[in-house]
């Protein structure tokens, strides 16, 4: 019995070893997402990556801010039951080499919803920038 289950226990491990984890899932898209959109993405080199869950609510908070920038009628107000999770926002950064050699570095915030599609939003640090007083 105990020569039947060691290599059964092994197989099982690595098996689960190879899984990928849902951050790296998320690493991966956002990865995928950006390098479709550099200069050359066999130049595009990733940085960190940073994790923050998403909710309908911070959804709702942001088309209210790009409302308010643009001049725009604001969508509903959120609600309690807006707190539910949508995705994660990834908080990326990362290295871009140009063709002429010039490098970049950049960043950006995406969501990454449950299905593994990528949405790139305007940074916060812009957002708040451009709303008016």
């Amino acid at each position: 019995m105990k020569r039947f289950s060691f290599p059964l226990l092994t197989a099982t491990l690595l098996l689960l070893g190879c899984a990928k984890s849902p951050e790296k899932l998320r690493e991966l898209a956002v990865q995928d997402f950006v390098r479709d959109r550099v200069s050359d993405p066999k130049n595009y080199f990733p940085g960190k990556f940073r994790y923050q869950p998403y909710t309908r609510r911070d959804s709702l908070l942001y088309l209210a801010q790009l409302a308010r920038i643009n001049g725009q009628p604001a969508p509903p107000a959120p609600t309690p039951a807006d707190s539910v999770r949508i995705g994660t926002l990834v908080y990326h950064d990362y290295r871009d080499e140009m063709r002429n050699g010039v490098k970049v570095v950049d960043s950006g915030e995406y969501v990454v919803r449950p299905n593994g599609v990528v949405r790139m939003l305007i940074a916060e640090s812009i957002r708040l920038k451009r709303l008016p007083k």
